[in-house]
Parts: structure tokens; C-alpha cells; sequence
């Protein structure tokens, strides 16, 4: 089971409601019960008639094992965590059925996060997430608690969210877990509420990561004009910046230009001035052609949320559909920019080499001409570009 929390469209009700409810800052829902902060952590529980269990890191290993001792003379590893460290045993019914499931939580030794891992005790302990199919999709958060929403159990994951880093306040989002059918369902998702600049910058940064570009530019737009908070000149830039690109993103183009051309008129010293540029010569020499710079940008959204194999499928579809394509350059150059990014360098040094034959007034000549002498000089480190 992956979780795929990208296409979870949010809302006002999820952006105001979990942290009030679930940390007990409004009376509006009884069935939600406060959550209280737990300040000692336990790498061992006891289970009725089994024995007890234990995090426990391996004598000179980096490897940690999740350890049922039966009996002093009978041991049986349950798990073993190559590479994490112990951090808490969590013991609970999560779904009301009299048997217990056990919440293990790893982190790295140089992180805040943690890591969950969840067993349900049947005939012996079952791992039930990650299961085979999320193996390599770990949650990694700031906590892991269970609290109960309508008198049922949840798992709350908190992370923090940060894009901008204007802190504090800090920026968290809640996801709410319940165990149906032997499997983790996410529920809700919730964000702190608040007027000061970080926090709306980062909550649009959010929405950004979820496709919805149109509340981004809003949210954006409201920090810029209305936040609370002292906001520098970089932060400023900053978020102008994000607005104009949630803008293009949403095909507001015209808007997003006005908003690229503040930049470059007014904040010449901004670290986002040479980009605005950019984008706005970019989208005014290809505005005629709006459907396909509508599908390119379409492409770019994915490429920023991660969701990289469409992106290049849909990028090499783009390239074949359109040959007389205006900016086909920029389509090509995209596309060995994610050749880099998986690691298939000669192929994206052959476009780049192609680009400048086929295209030698392209902008972009400058920029592939200092690619490629990175990725001649120094190819050991080419994935890091």
C-alpha cells in the first residue's frame, strides 16, 4: 500500500480543524479526546502471556532489532532496521478488536525524524506497514502519537513543513491514520493555523506540492498583502516569486508576468531577479502558442512534485507530437536536465550537444555550454548537478 497523499485535496475544514481538535484548542467536536505529550520515550513493552519486547541496537552494528524475549533463555527477532536507531515502543489496540499492535519508531542518527513501522499481534507479530508494496515508500516524520477520533483509534503522524524557512512559527501538517482491514487508511490531513508570513508562505508551498496552484497564488498573495510578522525584503522577493510561478502554473500569465517584471524592476538585487527575467522573456516570446506552453508547464508541475516518470512520459510525447515546437530547446533541455537527475548522463549530453547544433541563438547555450563542462570534468559527481 503506497500512500499518495498528493491527489488529497485540501480544504479550509482540514487546514483549521485536526490541531485544534486533536490537541484539545476547541470544544467544536467531543469526539475527538486531546492528545497529551508524551515526555518518556520507552524502547521496551510487555504483552500479556508473550513476553516482552524490545528496540535494541546491535554490539558494533548500526543495525537495530525489534526483540521478543519470551523467556531469559528464548529470544526471537522480530525485525531488524539496518542503518536506524531505536527510538520508541508504542502499545495499542488500533482497531478495537482486543488484540494488541505495536507502533515501532526508528531514526537516523543524525535526524529529528522518526520512522513507523506497525504490527498487529495475531498467532505471532505481523508487520502491517510498511507492507511489500510501500517497502520503499517510509514515512518520516517530526512525532508519531495515538490519540482517538469519534471513540475510534488513530495513528497521528506530524511533520514539519519547510519550503521557507522564515521560523518561527513553524509550519506542521497531522495525518490521521486509522486500521481498517489489516491495512493503515489516511484519514485527514491538517495543518496550525495562523495570519504570520512563514506560515502561509509554506502552507501555499504545500498546496503547490499538491497541484493546487490556484490556492497557492492565493495563499501567496496573502502573505505578501496581509500576513502578520516583520517581513524582510528577502522573504518579500521570495514569495512574489512563488506567486508569480503558482500564477503561471495555474495559466494566469498574464498576472505572473506583471508579478516577474515587479522583480526585475523593482528588486534588482534579488536573488530571484535574474530567474523573473527569465520566465517572463520566456512566456512573452511563446504566449502565442498558449496550449503548448500550457502543456509544458503542466510537465514542470510534475517535475516539482516529484511525479517524475509521467512527467517524462508525457515531455518525450510533447516532443514528438510538436516538431516545430518554438521553444523545443527548453523542451529538450528539460528533458536531459531529468536524464541528470537519473543518472543516464551520456544521454543528456548528446541532447545538450544536439540543442547547440539545432539551436545555436538559444538562451540556453550559455547554461549547456556550463553543464557540459561539469559533466566532462567532474562525472563522478554528475548525479549531485
Amino acid at each position: 500500500m503506497i500512500f499518495t497523499i498528493n491527489k488529497m485535496k485540501l480544504n479550509k475544514f482540514t487546514i483549521i480543524s485536526i490541531f485544534f481538535l486533536v490537541f484539545g484548542l476547541s470544544n467544536a467536536n467531543p469526539g475527538i479526546v486531546s492528545a497529551t505529550e508524551n515526555t518518556s520515550l520507552k524502547t521496551s513493552v510487555e504483552i500479556q502471556n508473550l513476553g516482552s519486547l524490545v528496540l535494541q541496537k546491535a554490539n558494533q552494528s548500526d543495525t537495530t532489532k525489534l526483540i521478543l524475549k519470551k523467556s531469559p533463555k528464548i529470544t526471537i527477532v522480530v525485525d531488524n532496521y539496518e542503518g536506524l536507531e531505536p527510538h520508541e515502543l508504542i502499545k495499542y489496540d488500533l482497531d478495537n478488536d482486543g488484540k494488541t499492535e505495536i507502533i515501532a519508531t526508528l531514526k537516523y542518527a543524525d535526524s529529528q525524524n522518526v520512522i513507523p513501522f506497525v504490527y498487529t499481534l495475531k498467532e505471532s507479530l505481523e508487520k502491517i506497514f510498511p507492507d511489500e508494496d510501500s517497502e520503499s515508500k517510509l514515512l518520516t516524520c517530526r512525532e508519531v502519537f495515538v490519540t482517538t477520533q469519534n471513540s475510534k483509534p488513530v495513528i497521528c503522524l506530524k511533520y514539519l513543513i519547510s519550503f521557507h524557512d522564515y521560523a518561527p512559527p513553524e509550519l506542521y501538517k497531522l495525518e490521521m491514520y486509522s486500521l481498517e482491514n489489516g491495512k493503515l487508511k489516511l484519514n485527514q490531513i491538517g495543518y496550525n493555523e495562523g495570519s504570520h508570513y512563514n506560515l502561509l508562505m509554506n502552507l501555499a508551498a504545500e498546496y503547490m506540492h499538491n497541484g493546487q496552484t490556484l490556492q497557492a497564488a492565493q495563499l501567496y498573495n496573502q502573505a505578501i498583502a496581509s500576513s502578520t510578522g516583520k517581513m524582510s525584503n528577502k522573504a518579500f522577493c521570495e514569495a512574489l516569486f512563488f506567486n508569480a510561478e503558482a500564477l503561471k502554473y495555474s495559466g494566469k500569465y498574464s498576472d505572473a508576468m506583471k508579478l516577474f517584471e515587479k522583480l526585475v524592476l523593482e528588486h534588482t538585487d534579488s536573488d530571484f531577479t535574474e530567474i523573473s527575467q527569465r520566465e517572463l522573456e520566456f512566456i512573452h516570446d511563446n504566449i502565442k502558442n498558449e496550449k503548448l506552453l500550457t502543456e509544458y508547464y503542466k510537465i514542470q508541475l510534475e517535475i516539482v512534485n516529484e511525479q517524475t516518470e509521467s512527467a517524462l512520459n508525457h515531455l518525450n510525447q510533447l516532443i514528438k507530437d510538436n516538431p516545430k515546437c518554438s521553444f523545443m530547446d527548453r523542451l529538450l533541455f528539460t528533458k536531459a536536465e531529468m536524464l541528470i537527475s537519473d543518472n543516464n548522463i551520456e544521454a543528456a549530453m548528446a541532447i545538450f550537444i544536439d540543442i547547440k547544433v539545432k539551436y545555436p541563438q538559444s538562451p540556453l547555450i550559455d547554461t549547456i555550454d556550463e553543464m557540459l563542462e561539469n559533466l566532462e570534468s567532474k562525472p563522478e559527481d554528475s548525479e549531485e548537478l
